[in-house]
């Protein structure tokens, strides 16, 4: 089956000097199933949906321009976002509160999508429950009817508009936020952050999307299952269908400063954020672009992770985690190997899009490759030609319809 490959664009990065500028009209639609438009907000005295930089989203026609990729890659679905890290959970968690609330949002999300006949909202609520994202006790509870029924207000609109949710993976979070089965059963598709689960807040080197537990983390009993696998293995076991569940990938980097310069091995003492890039401008934090020419300077040392596999690379001063083709390749494997709907990655802006390393969008390109070979229908191999004729006629006619 077709797998899912959703890419993101953030309207900050337009503001990036001279040619680090990333514009709409860079997204790369032919590498992606889904584009995503980060972010809207909720807007805390009425509830509704909100535009976060009016000047930009309606006075430079952001949102029109975004909606019109359409026109260019027929094939392409176009999402909103709405919320982030900035936005916080307190204004989802004041809106979600009261039935009232979550029905002028939920309206207002539906004229949203039918003014700029885009395909479908992304919530991303971080995290309901979560006390220290300006949660409540209720969210767990409130979060589920705002999904459930703006999936039913959208079913009921016989709109094909998709309903996603943005999760963690990180079980601590779990708990306190999400029925998980009944988010599942809810949203039309689950798109789980498989990054950030690590950073130079922890005090302690380390690549930031480890597959599985290392030694390291079995030491610090806090991070023994803080990983991807079992992030995943949590919402399948909870009742999530594989096929609903979309795995996020990371084009950026988490940087640290070493205390010790002999000391670089993961688990090595840090004593803060690594310097921030000429683009993202953010301590700690380094996008693709910002760092795969110092892949191949002799200053830095390259290594990889052999059980979280990823890679990873130290100067005197400097350590990174972060991902290349080969641990997205493993990545890769694991999707298909636990039969989940697909991968997204965050974020087009991030990759390496002018090709100051080699060509430009590598990282994305690859990820696009795994999800071209989905497209390719397998089946012929195992059927007889009169079966195959059959498929083919059934084949024909359900693409008509699907169009």
């Amino acid at each position: 089956a077709e797998t899912r490959f959703v890419c993101h664009y953030t309207t900050w990065s337009r503001d990036r000097p001279d040619e680090g500028a990333f514009q709409i009209n860079d997204i790369p639609g032919n590498l992606c199933s889904h584009v995503v438009y980060n972010f809207l907000g909720v807007n805390e005295t009425s509830y509704e949906l909100e535009l976060l930089q009016p000047e930009y989203d309606i006075g430079e026609r952001g949102l029109e321009r975004f909606a019109a990729l359409k026109d260019q890659y027929p094939h392409l679905k176009r999402l909103i976002a709405v919320g982030g890290w900035a936005h916080g959970g307190a204004k989802f968690s004041e809106m979600a509160k009261f039935r009232t609330r979550r029905n002028q949002f939920i309206g207002s999300v539906v004229k949203f999508l039918h003014q700029y006949r885009l395909d479908g909202i992304e919530l991303v609520w971080l995290y309901p429950g979560n006390f220290d994202r300006g949660g409540a006790v209720e969210d767990k509870d409130t979060f589920l009817y705002l999904v459930s029924e703006l999936a039913k207000v959208i079913r009921d609109e016989s709109k094909q508009w998709e309903v996603v949710i943005q999760v963690p993976l990180d079980i601590s979070r779990m708990a306190v936020g999400y029925h998980q089965e009944e988010l599942c059963a809810a949203a039309d598709y689950v798109h789980a952050v498989g990054y950030d689960m690590r950073g130079w807040w922890n005090n302690f080197a380390d690549v930031h999307s480890p597959l599985a537990p290392r030694p390291n983390d079995l030491l610090m009993e806090s991070f023994e299952h803080v990983n991807v696998g079992d992030g995943v293995d949590d919402w399948l076991g909870k009742g999530c269908p594989p096929e609903k569940l979309t795995l996020g990938v990371a084009l950026f980097g988490r940087t640290y400063l070493l205390d010790d310069p002999l000391d670089n091995t993961i688990g090595a003492v840090t004593i803060g954020a690594g310097d921030p890039g000429p683009y993202s401008n953010e301590p700690g934090y380094l996008g693709y672009c910002e760092f795969c020419q110092n892949l191949t300077s002799s200053e830095w040392t390259k290594k990889w992770d052999d059980v979280g596999l990823c890679p990873y690379a130290y100067t005197d001063t400097t350590w990174i985690g972060y991902e290349n083709e080969r641990s997205l390749q493993e990545k890769i494997n694991y999707v298909k190997r636990k039969g989940l709907g697909g991968l997204y990655a965050f974020s087009l802006d991030l990759d390496d899009y002018r090709g100051s390393c080699g060509e430009p969008f590598p990282l994305t390109r690859f990820l696009s490759k795994y999800h071209d070979e989905t497209k390719i229908k397998d089946w012929h191999i195992f059927v007889s030609t009169t079966e195959k004729k059959e498929l083919n006629i059934s084949e024909t006619q359900s693409g008509e319809s699907a169009r």
